[in-house]
């Protein structure tokens, strides 16, 4: 396990896996209301680590996740997260990464909100080989008007975690956060930039994010492929805790493993 500091100065904490000889570096971001050791991830890392992979799974500073690694006790820092927060936090984890693994070519595998992080923060980092995006957002901007008006009304948006039921709130910070750095957090823009190969993947079932949104991505990039896996949820049919692996997780994996093969 490590940690490091955020540029707020709160606790980044995440694990490696690595191999005795490993080929390439794969950090991975999770998404909204994600964490690291939410269902699928640690078994991902393994896989990646079995495929000949130094894998780095981490929570965001303000993932809402304390010291207690399956508990969101504390919705005060949930409450004030951005995507800006998110893009420095990806970064400062794949640039400390990276110290301990120099030399080796560095990928981003992000799910969800972490898939449109990854893109936002590509252009961020050298050594960058490849990224890869699981059900990715394709925009920043996910609120219709009259909840972002409300929403500012009331000073807070309330949000329901379907696993544990806690109300979730969030300060208007995102809001300012977009509306303040839109070009900055453009995520198809940052995609046109890309300069690294992309894969992307997504579940055609997807309940949370349209499979659109990754066709979108891929169609913005000059080096993409793109995979829809036609009987995937958001989550690839995995649940949390992950009491077995679908098919549809390990053919995720399974492709996204071979895809740093190819450019590591």
């Amino acid at each position: 396990m490590f940690e490091i500091q955020s540029r707020e100065g709160l606790p980044i904490r995440g694990d490696i896996e690595a191999p005795q000889k490993a080929r390439a570096l794969v950090v991975i971001a999770h998404g909204f209301k994600g964490f690291k050791d939410w269902g699928f991830f640690p078994w991902l890392a393994g896989y990646l680590c079995q495929s000949g992979c130094a894998a780095v799974r981490f929570n965001m500073s303000r993932s809402g996740i304390g010291d207690r690694p399956d508990q969101f006790d504390r919705l005060d820092l949930f409450a004030g997260d951005t995507y800006s927060t998110q893009v420095r936090d990806l970064v400062d984890v794949v640039k400390y990464a990276h110290t301990r693994f120099r030399g080796l070519p560095v990928f981003i595998l992000g799910h969800s909100r972490g898939g449109g992080i990854a893109l936002l923060a590509a252009g961020e980092l050298d050594g960058l080989a490849g990224l890869i995006t699981w059900s990715s957002i394709a925009r920043a901007d996910r609120w219709d008007d009259a909840t972002k008006k409300k929403w500012r009304a009331d000073g807070v948006l309330d949000v329901v975690n379907a696993r544990t039921k806690q109300v979730m709130p969030m300060s208007t910070a995102i809001l300012d956060d977009y509306e303040h750095h839109r070009e900055q957090l453009d995520i198809l823009g940052a995609t046109a930039a890309l300069r690294v190969p992309l894969l992307a993947i997504h579940g055609e079932r997807d309940e949370s994010v349209p499979a659109e949104e990754s066709r979108l991505i891929a169609s913005r990039c000059s080096d993409s492929t793109l995979l829809v896996i036609g009987t995937a949820s958001h989550t690839y049919n995995a649940i949390h805790p992950l009491v077995h692996v679908p098919h549809e997780l390990e053919f995720a994996a399974l492709v996204s493993a071979h895809f740093v093969t190819a450019y590591a």
